[in-house]
């Protein structure tokens, strides 16, 4: 007995002491037990039932609560308050909630009763409902969040509102912020909500309200509106115009005014000015509020004075000169003609350029350790000044080049492939070359994977470089397979029969190279892509080359005026690539007030799938010539034979019927008559020409010896041998120097009547010596009243052609042209040659060729030295 009382007083002193505990842990962490749910619903609903009790905790405990379920047996049927709150001590829980679920048909209604267990309070109620299963997550959030707030006193936002806005939607504020109906009162987020708010740049000023309402708070954002801007004026602005400062602004009219956005306008301004070099241009703006919540804007300029370059130094360089070094750099200084050639505007992307110029300019001359620092730029008053500073470090000249590993030719022939030699200053751009062009060897040989790596062994006591090329040359490549793409009208044969490399075939990169340069020249495509990738097979490599077509076929019209023809009109069909087979075919007719042409031709380039062309021509030629007339119909067979790269051997035979009349007998010897030439030409020819129209390097040449007569038949017999060669070449920056030089030879033996002045030489004209008029050059009679052409003719020019508008092929040209013809009897004399010079302008038109050019007499003989002429013509190739 004794026993049972000392332990009964036990367990009462620590039931006493159970609250205080409970309290203390409540503080720290809340318990809250949860009685399974009431179900009141037509069907078995208890799994539905277990769900929402289970959401519920596990939302309880995301609010920072502990959780307990307790079943209801534990209450023994008994749920009064008083049993609640003593299962709940038991249990050691601070709070007790039981609830029911309703269901009718898709809606879910929940409500719930909350009691304190230590806390003598009445019971809390609590609703919450969902339309639909798919609403039941936030329903049940919805509930614990509002036993979270009466929990630890906390508020649920039962409304969100926006004032004082009239040009902002509230959509656009309320999609911003984090804050939420239904979310617990929280001040740290809604001070995050403020800050975010301001941070849009529509309010001057913003504020958060709390109300009181039935069930929680309602939170207001009262907000004051930025002013919007209703014009933005300039002053002060003379170097820009004003539009080109507002191009730049993000402020215009109608925006909301956003101090941000001005500052940032501000610099924008600025950075414009430097661009011009106006560096020490100051920019302000000043508001001036208006009525109904808008403002005017106006940014005033300082622009202040242009600065340009006045003075470039160099700190540190001993070997070179500052002169020296300042024609390296493309920044200049301030010149006298300053306003014409814009000497000393700073560019800061040629300034960063200067300096690899200049780091580039060293190690090229052997000053391997050199170093240049970024360049000093300093903005002064009335000037700007560039410093650069430099670290020389000392001079290496080359000692010796070696060779070692896989060698394909002997040192002294592989010596003879590269540059740079013993006692020549060390250049990494030398180097580099070299390696470029000992790479390119091996893989001509077609080792494409073969390594050459350069090493360097400096003697810093003498100053000396030794570079030993090693060279790992790996197996030798084939070519797998030549993929090609982009050619949806030209067939794969037209390319692949251009290039000079073929599948199985070793690699080689000046063949790859050279094909390239075959299919730029037939200008079919618009761009030619050539790359490589590793092949199927080990050592295989496969050629991918990409093509963009251009168009080839072309119906042209345009008239014109030209020495020769006087008014002309033009109308052409030309396809050079007939469905696609690189097959040629026109149709052309020329319309003048001295000559009517009508012209049919076709060419198949590679007649058997071989490099042998073939062609035909038909015309009908009616030609009034200065004193008698010409009307011709006839035509050729043509076979042409690439016998070399570049290099081809023609033969042509030619018809022709014509007849001559209105022979003005007082100027010349030709007489009327019918007549009939048949004649055949064998050519030899050269075309290396990198272009069509304006080639800037190559050549081309030809050699041609016509026959007429004889066993061929007709009255007309001669052999007319002709010689022309034409060199391209670069001469600096893009103007392109050209010498042509052309001569000829006419053994005439011819018994007829007819005097064949027609085939004779003339010169005079836009294609041959400009300046004269066409034909005005000619060998002359014992009548001086008679024109006559000579058996003999040598005729020289020389060109320099520029871009003037490259994007549209327009270029200006200087030239010099002289030459003569001579009698059978006469010698060829160079010394009194007829010559002229001049200028001109040439347009590849969509038309077709223009010319437009000036020669004025030098030399003319008979003629007055110092006259000259205009010459125009349009659509005639040249």
């Amino acid at each position: 007995m004794r026993y049972n009382l000392i332990k009964k007083v036990f367990l009462m002193l620590l039931l006493l002491t159970v609250t205080p505990v409970s309290s203390q842990a409540a503080a720290e962490k809340v318990t809250v037990g949860i009685v399974p749910f009431q179900i009141h619903s037509r069907t078995d609903a208890r799994e539905q039932g277990q769900r929402v009790v289970s959401m519920m905790g596990e939302a309880l405990e995301k609010g920072g609560v502990k959780v307990v379920f307790i079943e209801k047996k534990s209450f023994n049927g008994d749920f009064s308050t008083k049993n609640l709150r003593a299962v709940g001590v038991r249990r050691g829980v601070d709070y007790l909630i039981q609830g029911g679920i309703f269901l009718a048909g898709e809606k879910i209604s929940m409500d719930a009763g909350m009691i304190n267990i230590f806390q003598d309070k009445p019971k809390v109620s609590f609703y919450s409902e969902a339309k639909a299963a798919e609403n039941l997550f936030t329903a049940v959030d919805k509930l614990a969040d509002a036993v979270i707030g009466e929990i630890f006193q906390k508020k649920i936002i039962t409304a969100i509102h926006l004032k004082g806005n009239r040009r902002i939607e509230t959509d656009a504020v309320l999609r911003i912020i984090e804050t939420r109906e239904g979310d617990l009162f929280d001040p740290a987020s809604l001070s995050r909500d403020l800050k975010k708010v301001f941070r849009m740049g529509y309010f001057d000023d913003v504020r958060i309200k709390k109300s009181q309402a039935d069930s929680g708070v309602e939170i207001t954002f009262e907000v004051k509106e930025k002013s919007s801007v209703r014009r933005v004026k300039l002053a002060g602005n003379r170097v820009y115009e004003a539009q080109e400062i507002r191009d730049v602004l993000r402020t215009n009219t109608g925006s909301i005014l956003n101090i941000f956005k001005l500052d940032a306008d501000v610099v924008r301004i600025e950075s414009l000015y430097k661009e011009k070099n106006y560096h020490n241009c100051r920019v302000n703006y000043e508001i001036t509020k208006l009525d109904n919540n808008q403002a005017d804007i106006l940014f005033k300029m300082e622009e202040g004075k242009k600065l340009r370059v006045e003075k470039i130094s160099f700190e540190g360089n001993k070997t070179f000169s500052d002169k020296q070094l300042k024609k390296i750099i493309k920044t200049d200084e301030k010149g006298f003609f300053y306003w014409i050639t814009s000497s000393g505007d700073l560019d800061t992307g040629k300034l960063d350029q200067d300096l690899f110029r200049l780091q580039s300019f060293y190690k090229n001359n052997g000053f391997v350790d050199s170093r240049v620092s970024d360049p000093q730029v300093d903005y002064e008053e009335s000037r700007i000044t560039i410093k650069f500073k430099i670290q020389e470090g000392l001079q290496y000249t080359l000692a010796g080049v070696e060779f070692k590993g896989d060698l394909i030719l002997s040192p002294q022939e592989t010596m003879a492939k590269i540059k740079i030699k013993e006692g020549d200053l060390y250049s990494r751009k030398q180097l580099r070359e070299d390696v470029i062009s000992l790479t390119d060897l091996y893989s001509d040989k077609g080792f494409a994977n073969a390594d050459i790596a350069p090493s360097i062994d400096r003697d810093m006591e003498n100053h000396k470089v030794s570079v030993t090329f090693i060279i790992k040359k790996g197996n030798p490549v084939y070519f797998n397979r030549i993929l090609i793409t982009g050619n949806t009208k030209t067939r794969d044969k037209v390319i692949r029969r251009q290039l000079k490399v073929y599948e199985q075939e070793l690699y080689s990169m000046s063949n790859i190279q050279r094909g390239v340069n075959n299919l730029r020249r037939i200008d079919y495509f618009e761009n030619v892509d050539v790359k490589t990738s590793p092949g199927d097979e080990p050592d295989t490599m496969d050629l991918h080359l990409s093509v963009t077509e251009k168009a080839t076929g072309a119906f042209s019209f345009g008239g014109g005026y030209s020495s020769e023809d006087q008014l002309f009109g033009m109308v052409s069909i030309t396809e050079r690539n007939f469905f696609g087979t690189g097959q040629t075919i026109a149709l052309k007719a020329e319309i003048s007030g001295s000559a009517n042409r009508f012209t049919l031709s076709y060419t198949e380039p590679w007649l058997f799938d071989i490099p042998l062309s073939a062609g035909i021509d038909l015309y009908n030629w009616d030609k009034e010539y200065d004193y008698y007339d010409k009307d011709s119909r006839g035509g050729a067979v043509r076979l042409g034979y690439e016998i070399f790269d570049y290099t081809h051997v023609g033969i042509r035979y030619g018809y022709e019927d014509f007849t001559i009349t209105n022979v003005d007998e007082a100027y010349t010897d030709v007489r009327d008559g019918h007549y009939l030439t048949s004649s055949l030409t064998a050519s030899l020819g050269y075309d290396s020409k990198n272009a069509f129209f304006n080639p800037t390097r190559g050549s081309e040449h030809i050699i041609s010896i016509e026959y007429a007569g004889g066993p061929l038949g007709g009255e007309i017999e001669f052999v007319k041998y002709i010689a022309e060669t034409g060199w391209y070449f670069p001469l600096f920056w893009k103007f392109t120097g050209f010498l042509h030089g052309k001569t000829g030879f006419l053994d005439d033996h011819t018994t007829s009547s007819i005097d064949i002045d027609y085939e004779r030489f003339y010169l005079g004209g836009m294609n041959s010596v400009r300046g004269y008029d066409w034909q005005d050059i000619y060998a002359g009679d014992d009548d001086d009243d008679k024109k006559r052409g000579g058996e003999k003719m040598i005729q020289f020019n020389g060109e320099i052609t520029f871009p003037i508008y490259e994007k549209v092929k327009l270029v200006g040209v200087l030239f010099y042209d002289t030459g003569d013809v001579f009698r059978t009897d006469e010698d060829i004399v160079l010394k009194d040659l007829y010559s002229s010079c001049g200028a001109g302008f040439r347009w590849y038109s969509p038309m077709g060729p223009i010319r437009i050019e000036y020669g004025r007499v030098l030399n003319g003989n008979e003629y007055e030295t110092g006259t000259g002429k205009w010459e125009f013509s349009m659509g005639a190739a040249f």
